[in-house]
């Protein structure tokens, strides 16, 4: 809650310290002073800091965020209950590649310490995590799609209005979750060939981080003596290593994974961008920044929802590191004594 509160109050005063006046964008390029003045009173910012800090304080806890400019002066708390599904199934699917992949091969990298196997292993994982996500989203959709035309370019479904044309019953807010939740399984098998490039376009720098924080975690515990301990017992390798070290090392590995998880959601902006993926928090965040076309100006910085996304994507930080330390206590009860 204090990093919460903290997160608001300094994003809420660097907002304004910014260039750039509400009341100019909302009165048009072409108003009179009057009329400036007419939408500064209008929203408030003819009062002093502190008020209207109080008075945003007072209804971001009472569940009223503002209303977004950039999308035709909508309420803000619906357009992200409505994108943040999506983006959560993305980040979702991304840590579940990261955990699945690089904690495998990151294993195997510890085991083979110095060995052929874990330099090229080191050389993958410090690439993947160079990569801009941008430009290798690039790179997918030209090879894949353009060149091999075997996963689609962009949008849900593979095709730019596949929604609009099959309607998917809402349930969690989630495409992929909701059609294999109706049953819609031709839906689903659309949505889910259509996320491939996408999901590996935001895995590959989290299964990069993976496997150096597995390899790092791994190398410590195998050479304690409990393992040459199981090791002299006669115990298969690949039990000493995933039953007995790995159960141990994951503390700080699962730190790691909630930190991608949360870490995702800013990832998203590009993924979502460059694969047409909306409703989406990466949508949002490009929008609001006055990075897109809006429908008030071009280039225009919405600022209360930039203070949301700014407020939710806390949250989610905060929400991830705990849960973290919640796994953290169950796999290493010494942290309770």
């Amino acid at each position: 809650m204090v990093v919460v509160l903290g997160t608001i109050t300094i994003t809420f005063f660097l907002s304004h310290i910014v260039p750039g006046d509400p009341a100019v964008l909302f009165a048009g390029p072409q108003s009179t002073p009057q009329e400036i003045q007419v939408w500064t009173q209008r929203l408030g910012l003819n009062k002093p800091l502190y008020v209207q800090f109080g008075i945003y304080l007072k209804n971001v806890l009472t569940g009223n965020l503002g209303n977004a400019w950039s999308y035709s002066n909508d309420p803000i708390l619906p357009l992200i209950e409505q994108s943040l599904p999506n983006t959560f199934t993305l980040a979702a699917l991304a840590t579940a590649a990261a955990a699945l992949i690089g904690v495998p091969l990151g294993v195997e990298a510890a085991k083979r310490g110095g060995g052929r196997l874990d330099s090229v292993l080191k050389l993958f994982s410090a690439g993947f995590v160079t990569i801009p996500q941008f430009w290798l989203a690039l790179i997918l959709q030209m090879f894949f799609n353009v060149d091999l035309h075997l996963f689609p370019l962009s949008s849900y479904g593979g095709q730019l209005l596949y929604i609009q044309h099959n309607p998917i019953k809402t349930v969690t807010g989630s495409y992929l979750v909701d059609s294999l939740l109706t049953g819609n399984f031709s839906g689903f098998t659309h949505i889910a060939w259509s996320l491939v490039l996408p999901v590996t376009a935001l895995a590959l720098y989290p299964i990069g981080v993976v496997i150096r924080q597995t390899r790092s975690s791994m190398l410590g515990i195998l050479s304690e003596n409990y393992i040459r301990t199981a090791r002299a017992y006669g115990l298969k390798e690949r039990e000493i290593s995933y039953r007995y070290a790995l159960r141990n090392a994951l503390p700080p590995i699962l730190v790691i994974l909630a930190l991608i998880f949360a870490g995702s959601i800013i990832g998203v902006v590009f993924v979502e961008d460059v694969f047409s993926l909306y409703p989406g928090i990466g949508r949002m965040i490009a929008q609001s920044t006055g990075t897109g076309i809006t429908s008030s100006a071009i280039g225009a910085v919405d600022y209360p929802l930039v203070l949301s996304l700014t407020i939710v994507i806390t949250i989610i930080y905060a929400l991830s590191n705990f849960a973290a330390d919640l796994l953290q206590i169950y796999f290493d009860r010494r942290l309770v004594r």
